[in-house]
């Protein structure tokens, strides 16, 4: 049965720009691209949007990403999508998290030498040189 998900990830306050590119690898993986500003429809539920990456799905029409009070939230009707809300929230944590480190990284002058996306998560190997 089809039913309209919230889904709530631990970071708060996020850096908007950060978000909307963690989004943009999500939505590559999906055979997608990011929009801004759409609404997101399912059975029994819908949401105006500011990032949302639109899908043909069974009920619904994409995943979205609400920011309130500083908490982002994902909205679906996940009946049929190739991830729950819970994963695809799970999946964009991490993504948010690896782009927020190798961004922290960099402005310590640090170099990414390699990221590799693994069962566990993403892995992000840096160096510096003295």
């Amino acid at each position: 049965m089809s039913h309209w998900t919230v889904c709530k990830l631990s970071i708060r306050n996020p850096n908007m720009e950060l978000l909307k590119q963690a989004l943009q690898v999500l939505a590559q993986k999906l055979g997608s691209e990011v929009k801004e500003n759409m609404t997101i429809v399912g059975w029994n539920g819908q949401a105006q949007c500011p990032l949302a990456i639109p899908l043909n799905l069974p009920y619904g029409n994409g995943y979205g990403v609400i920011v309130e009070n500083g908490e982002i939230k994902i909205v679906v009707d996940d009946h049929g999508a190739p991830m729950s809300a819970k994963e695809f929230s799970q999946e964009l944590q991490r993504t948010y998290m690896a782009l927020a480190i190798a961004q922290a990284t960099q402005a310590l002058g640090w170099t990414i030498s390699n990221v590799q996306e693994l069962q566990e998560g993403i892995l992000v190997e840096v160096e510096t040189y003295a």
